[in-house]
């Protein structure tokens, strides 16, 4: 399949009430299912932590289990009964550990795997690092049967060597970062977005919350950029879907020309 359908879904979170925030889930997805080609692969991306928000007060209530928890469960029904593939970040609680953890569920409704967030921001009041634990396992790469994806998480997207390994061991056809990255960065976000592509020369798709919770606000500016780094959506700064197709053939036409990925890798973790 040389192609494949990927569904941003800029959602506005309600800070720390689960289910409403599962119920939105439902709806945009379906209104995602609506505006793409049902004849081609489709990917649903939610932003980072889309259950609750940074409502990390309450964290031992929020946290679950991966994949046994309520929110698998979840979005294992969405994933078959629309036949598509899923990807979203929430709370997980592993033993005493909380996690930022991203998932993949695919088009059967079969978990793919998880990846814990290895950079873990570090400022109030998104500060992560006194309540999360960060990731230990590396993961190359999500294979589908649309292609290769590597998934990281919001910070994540400042350190680009961790994306290159990814490309490199995990052949990567696309990129997708999960983010809730807030004013006043939003210059940073869509600019990293393009480096990350053009580096790469990969597909690069991230999705941004909008909205506010109690401590601060939004800009969505969710967006997708190809392997030359040119932007082919962009969203808003409001609560919307943006849904776009991938040539995955435009990657080895472009490392054909000039390809940044020949050169001898080091190993960075």
């Amino acid at each position: 399949m040389d192609q494949v359908n990927i569904s941003l879904i800029q959602m506005d979170i309600n800070f720390g009430n689960k289910d409403e925030n599962l119920a939105k889930a439902e709806i945009l997805a379906k209104k995602a299912i609506s505006n793409a080609n049902s004849s081609i692969p489709h990917i649903i991306c939610y932003p980072e932590l889309f259950s609750t928000g940074y409502d990390l007060k309450n964290i031992d209530t929020l946290a679950e289990n991966i994949p046994e928890g309520n929110t698998t469960n979840f979005l294992q029904k969405i994933a078959r009964e629309n036949s598509i593939i899923v990807v979203a970040s929430y709370i997980e609680k592993h033993e005493e550990e909380y996690y930022n953890t991203g998932v993949v569920i695919d088009e059967n409704g079969s978990f793919k795997g998880k990846y814990r967030k290895i950079h873990l921001f570090p400022l109030y009041p998104l500060d992560e690092t006194n309540l999360f634990t960060p990731g230990n396992i590396f993961v190359p790469s999500f294979k589908l049967n649309c292609g290769s994806m590597g998934l990281l998480l919001c910070f994540d997207l400042r350190f680009p060597e961790i994306s290159r390994r990814m490309t490199v061991e995990g052949n990567l056809d696309f990129l997708i970062y999960l983010a809730e990255f807030p004013n006043p960065r939003s210059m940073i976000w869509t600019t990293l977005l393009r480096a990350r592509a053009m580096e790469n020369q990969i597909y690069v798709c991230g999705v941004n919350r909008a909205g506010k919770d109690p401590n601060v606000s939004f800009f969505g500016r969710s967006g997708v950029y190809d392997p030359l780094g040119n932007p082919l959506m962009e969203g808003s700064g409001n609560e919307e879907v943006l849904t776009v197709t991938l040539d995955l053939k435009m990657i080895k036409e472009v490392r054909s020309g000039l390809s940044s990925l020949k050169h001898r890798q080091p190993k960075y973790y």
